[in-house]
């Protein structure tokens, strides 16, 4: 099996073009605040960011989403997938995909070995989990994004195999990652940023070289 690649936090078109040139294998579209990379539905909507992405998974990111919300930003992009990073319960999970019809990814800050026990609660009701830097608890943090890598060597004794690698990911050290963790994908998006919320190309095409190359090399 290869490693799914995922390019997150892309509010631009071009930002879609450019990750789809290098070879991004799933997008991410935030619809959450804060963060200096929310997108609006609206916006998504008038510049055809479902037609743009239409060759490649086509993930919305939401934290504790209301319905209205959710279904709209899903069809603005035509999602194929959605990700929870908020404090959705396993019944909310099962709510929402019952209402999307999609494959639910939910994601966990990790901060300590006992972080990964909440993940016991979630096999029946999600698809695919997603390993983070564990954010701030204050209501209005940003919970996602953050630019900062958590102790991979929680996920030493993870069994699960359905799972991406989140946090501080970059060009320097997207090997270790993939080499500590052996995750089914990563999911990347400040550290492929000249700024905040601005994709940077080259960054991108490097991140996703170093990480297949090696991959493919070691793994497949």
């Amino acid at each position: 099996m290869s490693l799914k690649i995922k390019i997150c936090g892309l509010s631009q078109p071009e930002h879609i073009a450019m990750s789809l040139r290098s070879g991004a294998d799933m997008l991410g579209f935030i619809f959450a605040s804060p963060s200096p990379r929310t997108l609006n539905p609206r916006f998504a909507r008038e510049n055809n960011f479902s037609d743009l992405a239409r060759n490649v998974e086509r993930i919305g990111v939401f934290v504790d989403p209301e319905d209205n919300h959710l279904l709209r930003s899903i069809k603005a992009i035509d999602a194929t997938m959605i990700q929870l990073h908020g404090y959705e319960t396993p019944k909310r999970c099962s709510e929402i995909k019952e209402i999307t019809g999609l494959p639910i990814i939910k994601a966990f800050g990790v901060g300590s070995k006992n972080d990964l026990e909440k993940t016991n609660n979630y096999f029946s009701s999600v698809d695919y989990f997603l390993y983070d830097a564990k954010p701030s608890n204050a209501p209005n943090a940003q919970k996602g994004g953050l630019n900062k890598a958590f102790e991979w060597g929680f996920l030493e004794d993870c069994n699960l195999k359905n799972f991406f690698l989140s946090g501080g990911l970059n060009i320097d050290n997207v090997i270790d990652a993939i080499t500590q963790t052996k995750p089914m994908g990563i999911d990347v998006s400040s550290g492929v940023e000249k700024q905040p919320g601005v994709k940077d190309e080259k960054l991108i095409k490097d991140f996703i070289k170093t990480a297949q190359s090696f991959y493919k090399e070691n793994y497949e």
